[in-house]
């Protein structure tokens, strides 16, 4: 074969393989062509997310808080850290923290001591202790917001760990033991949120403001209409136990800037507060804290005062405790704090032999014991606040249907979060609404008589009527003792115008048995030829030595003027009313004498003849007017004219008779 013919043979082969380089068509975006519409609607999708998320981080009552946020702090933090954060985030500018967006219906208003509350949802003490976030709980939704327990003097506390979770029990226990940055870091925060509050309400305090403003007049100490503010004092580890000074000085520092000051003698982790639950050092330590409290000078009132106690006090302990606050001016009880009982709860959880207080759901039975147990020991004018358990709105309308004025909540609070207080005003409103009632007459519907819906006769029903028998009781004794008061009032008067009569007839009821012519038979003269002559007139009163003894005038009481004439002449004139008795010896008297009246008798055997008076307040003997049928009784023939002349004139000479 040819080399020319190799070669074209070998050029087509050759040109397959020659590979050339071609043109890639350039690569068309979508964003070239619809990019505006597509931009727009993921950027409206990412700001319609932001927006929503924003939404319902700032409405507390959000499902995202409860079932998002609380897990995965629980499940992220120490129980002690995940508390911090709660308290830091609230604390925060109201622009960045959440708030309740609802609206307390008409039905939930309430009131303590007399004040009204926008709604009965507190915070109890031990969530905020240093008063960082105040405003945050109260833009929460809650009407009563309870700081502390603050001591006098910083301390850290027990060691760590000192706060546990029981979330199969629904409970925690802690032992913090007071940790507290002190009366004056409390101070701080107190003065500046009113500083803060003067600069956006300049009109409601003087000009120029003065570097410790007071609170001003008008608004409750929260500086919110329908909201409180409670301080709760605790005692310094360091202090000694029979001394009151740590809550005197607490009641001096923080009680200006309070509503409420509540006075905690019932921490368990604190060695000897609950030894000042006992009756007189309870009521001695709350007579000097009400003391103290009435030196503050405020020009819109003084801070209520109420105490804390513990549900583990037995009956009698709850009766020492109403009797302590009752005698020594506190205005309220704030019922329970944490429990120290285990067994007795039925735990499920691993760390319910943790040493501290337990508080949950476990403690809501024994704390509405406790509140049923106490409200009828106390007065409708102290009212109680309910806490221990409360975690829904049936807790809630229990507490107040046992006597709570108000309840808190702390436990709760760090299971639900901070949609808590506005959850349990909606599950209340929606039971009051039902049922056609309000939140004022719920409060003590369990102690309530035939019906009753006012709030009035709340847990005092039986305790009201049965003062008022005792009262009514009192009232007839009054009035018996008034009417025997008259009667011996009488009597005296009585008694005086007697021996005013005596005197003036010259007489006196001390001379019939003093007199010796009158005490006895031997008043007579020694030869006894002269005996004394008594004379008792109609009334049965004594008249010694009216007729005049023998002439030789030696007997006492011998009438010899003008005056015992006309006596002597009156008291014959007495006729039947007038009786002698004559004796010539003691033998003739003894001889002569016949049954008479006690008077008589009493005259006979010496004792003397009773007074006028005397004879008023005997008893006068019984007469028996059972007629007597004289049989054969012979008939005594009347004096002849002369026989009487010659009686006559023999009484006048033996000196019975004279004439007048």
């Amino acid at each position: 074969m040819s080399r020319p013919l190799l070669s074209s043979l070998r050029r087509p082969i050759l040109s397959r393989h020659i590979i050339r380089p071609t043109s890639i068509p350039s690569v068309r975006h979508a964003s070239t062509t619809t990019s505006g519409p597509r931009r727009f609607l993921s950027s409206t999708l990412f700001v319609a997310g932001g927006v929503l998320l924003i939404a319902y981080y700032y409405d507390s009552r959000s499902l995202l808080h409860e079932h998002v946020v609380m897990p995965v702090v629980r499940f992220g933090l120490d129980p002690e850290e995940g508390h911090k954060l709660a308290v830091r985030i609230l604390s925060w500018d109201k622009w960045a923290r959440p708030r309740d967006m609802g609206v307390d219906a008409k039905e939930l208003q309430a009131e303590l001591f007399g004040i009204p509350i926008q709604n009965p949802v507190g915070i109890a003490a031990g969530f905020d202790k240093d008063a960082d976030a105040i405003d945050g709980l109260f833009d929460l939704g809650f009407g009563y917001v309870e700081v502390g327990s603050v001591t006098p003097e910083p301390q850290p506390g027990n060691p760590k760990p000192r706060f546990f979770r029981l979330e199969e029990d629904s409970a925690a226990i802690n032992r913090y033991g007071f940790n507290s940055l002190g009366h004056g870091y409390t101070l701080s925060k107190l003065r500046s949120r009113l500083i803060s509050f003067s600069q956006t309400h300049p009109s409601l305090f003087p000009s120029p403001l003065s570097k410790n403003p007071s609170p001003p007049k008008g608004l409750p100490r929260s500086l919110r209409p329908g909201q409180l503010l409670a301080v709760n004092l605790g005692k310094n580890k360091t202090s000694s136990a029979d001394s009151n000074e740590d809550y005197i000085k607490g009641v001096r520092t923080l009680g200006p800037y309070a509503d409420v000051v509540v006075i905690n003698v019932s921490s368990p982790n604190t060695p000897g507060l609950r030894a000042l639950q006992g009756k007189q050092i309870l009521e001695n330590l709350l007579k000097d804290v009400v003391s103290e409290r009435n030196k503050i000078a405020s020009q819109d009132g003084l801070p209520k005062i109420a105490v804390k106690v513990a549900s583990d006090l037995s009956e009698d302990e709850l009766a020492d405790v109403a009797s302590a606050v009752r005698g020594s001016g506190v205005e309220g009880i704030i019922i329970s704090n944490t429990t120290v009982k285990r067994k007795e709860l039925d735990l499920n959880s691993s760390r319910q032999d943790e040493i501290g207080g337990l508080s949950g759901k476990p403690l809501f039975p024994y704390a509405l014991k406790a509140l049923k147990t106490l409200r009828p020991l106390l007065p409708p004018s102290i009212p109680i606040i309910g806490c221990g358990g409360v975690s829904t709105g049936e807790d809630a309308l229990l507490m107040a249907r046992a006597g709570a004025s108000l309840i808190q909540v702390y436990t709760s609070f760090g299971y639900r979060g901070v949609g808590t207080p506005r959850l349990i005003k909606d599950e209340i409103t929606t039971h009051l609404i039902e049922s056609k009632s309000s939140w004022k007459n719920e409060i003590g519907k369990d102690w309530k008589s035939g019906g009753s819906t006012s709030s009035s006769s709340m847990g005092w029903d039986m305790t009201v009527n049965k003062l008022k028998q005792q009262s009514d009781q009192i009232k007839e004794e009054a009035k018996s003792l008034a009417d025997l008061l008259k009667q011996l009032s009488d009597k005296e008067s009585m008694a005086d115008l007697i021996s005013q009569a005596e005197k003036a007839l010259g007489l006196s009821s001390s001379s019939s048995s003093s007199s010796p012519s009158s005490s006895s038979p031997s008043s007579s003269n020694v030869d006894g030829s002269n005996p004394s002559v008594t004379v008792s007139n109609g009334i049965g009163g004594p008249r010694d030595n009216l007729a005049g003894a023998s002439s030789s005038g030696t007997g006492q009481g011998v009438i010899g003027n003008e005056s015992d004439d006309v006596a002597s002449g009156l008291i014959e004139s007495g006729g039947a009313n007038t009786r002698s008795i004559e004796s010539n010896s003691p033998q003739e008297q003894s001889s002569n004498q016949t049954p008479s009246t006690s008077a008589e008798s009493q005259a006979d055997n010496g004792v003397g003849a009773p007074s006028i008076q005397q004879a008023l307040l005997s008893t006068p003997a019984a007469i028996d007017l059972t007629p007597q049928v004289i049989v054969d009784s012979p008939v005594i023939p009347e004096p002849t004219l002369d026989e009487r002349d010659n009686q006559w004139s023999q009484a006048v000479k033996t000196g019975q008779r004279r004439l007048v």
